[in-house]
Parts: C-alpha cells; sequence; structure tokens
C-alpha cells in the first residue's frame, strides 16, 4: 500500500539546474577554469559541500569550500532573482492530485533547508508538504539512503511503501538503497542521467497520480 510519496526538489519541482550549472561554472572561471557544461551534471543530487570540496581538490582552488559554496551560491541567488524561479512543467498538478487524495508528501533534498522553504513558499505549495529534510541534516548524502529513511521515518511510512520522485543518478541510488520505489524524471531539456535502477523513467507528470504511485509498490 502506498503510505508517502517523497520528493527531490532542484531539477524535479524547480526548474533550478540551469542556475546551478551556470553559478558553478562562472564561479570555476574566477580561478580560471574552464568547463564543459556536461563536466557538471555529475554533481546533480550532491550537496553544495561534497560538490565544492572534490572541485577544489581537482582544480586546486584557493579557497576554502565554505567560501566557494558561499560564493556559489551569491552568483546562483543572484541569477534566480533576475530570471525568476519556475516550477517544472506539471510537476504542481501532479502535487496537487497527490495531496487531494490524501497522501502524505515530503521534500527531500540536497540543498540548504532555507533554500527549500524559500522556493517552496515562492511556488505556494508549502501547504502540500508535511516534512522538509536537507541533506545537511543527515549523515550520508545521497547516493546514500539516509535523506529518503529520514523521510519516511518522520511521515511514519514503510521505505518499501514509499515512491521517490527524482532526476538525478545519485538521486535514483539513493531511493534504491533506501529500499523505495522511484519514478525517475528525465527532462527532455538536459542530457540523460543514468536513471537505470529508477522503477519507472518519465519525461513529464501529466499522467501521473496517486492510482499510478501505488502501481509502483506492488511491482
Amino acid at each position: 500500500m502506498l503510505e508517502a510519496v517523497l520528493f527531490d526538489m532542484d531539477g524535479v519541482i524547480i526548474d533550478t539546474e540551469p542556475f546551478f550549472l551556470r553559478s558553478e561554472s562562472m564561479l570555476l572561471k574566477e580561478f580560471g577554469v574552464d568547463t564543459e557544461l556536461e563536466y557538471h551534471f555529475r554533481y546533480q543530487g550532491t550537496t553544495h559541500e561534497y560538490m565544492w570540496e572534490t572541485m577544489k581538490n581537482e582544480f586546486d582552488l584557493d579557497a576554502p569550500v565554505a567560501e566557494l559554496v558561499e560564493r556559489a551560491n551569491v552568483i546562483r541567488n543572484r541569477l534566480m532573482e533576475e530570471d525568476g524561479l519556475q516550477a517544472i512543467p506539471g510537476v504542481i498538478p501532479f502535487i496537487s492530485r497527490l495531496h487531494a487524495a490524501g497522501i502524505p508528501l515530503a521534500i527531500a533534498s540536497s540543498s540548504p533547508l532555507k533554500d527549500i522553504h524559500k522556493a517552496v513558499k515562492a511556488l505556494e505549495i508549502e501547504t502540500y508538504f508535511s516534512y522538509f529534510v536537507s541533506g545537511e541534516s543527515v549523515a550520508h548524502p545521497k547516493p546514500a539512503p539516509d535523506i529518503f529513511l529520514d523521510a519516511a521515518a518522520n511521515l511514519n511510512a514503510k521505505p518499501e511503501n514509499c515512491v521517490v520522485i527524482e532526476d538525478s543518478r545519485n538521486g535514483v541510488a539513493s531511493a534504491h538503497a533506501a529500499g523505495c520505489k522511484c519514478i525517475g524524471f528525465r527532462n527532455p531539456a538536459f542530457p540523460p542521467q543514468d536513471l537505470s535502477l529508477a522503477t519507472v523513467i518519465v519525461t513529464d507528470f501529466s499522467g501521473l497520480d496517486a492510482a499510478y504511485c501505488s502501481a509502483l509498490i506492488d511491482r
């Protein structure tokens, strides 16, 4: 029986991936490092700290990780203020259908909690969700299962009775490790990630509802 649906945020609910990619690339250029766009896809679904610690070591960046994270956040926030936050097409009606069916919902995102609350408030969907958890709040970030196990526990749901909505290789691997069913969202606007561990892969949310998610539990 379906007990809960757990959403990633970036790239699933809000279309923030372009802002992440641009801010990462822009900050690296300040250190004289040029990267291809595809380079940054490997960090989708990871925490900011893990990403910048890895890039600091790889490119020998002369700045503390905390400073790199903050400088990237400043750039990204400026870009988002200039262009505005946009929801992934079809996801808010999907969330609304689940909520109307009485399915408990959570957001389990690697982004900081303050960014999660800022985004759901901007999109006016805060009341749909019963729980929010950030990668900062668990011992091990995605692709470890911690974040989805935490979300399931706080919704009083068994992981095997939860459906996760994810768009990244790390996120899908995290859901798989947690024992959850997973809908892998493949955004046609981006090069495809490896979502092979997902229970099913979709390219839009138009046909998804509580019945669809419930059927996945028995697969």
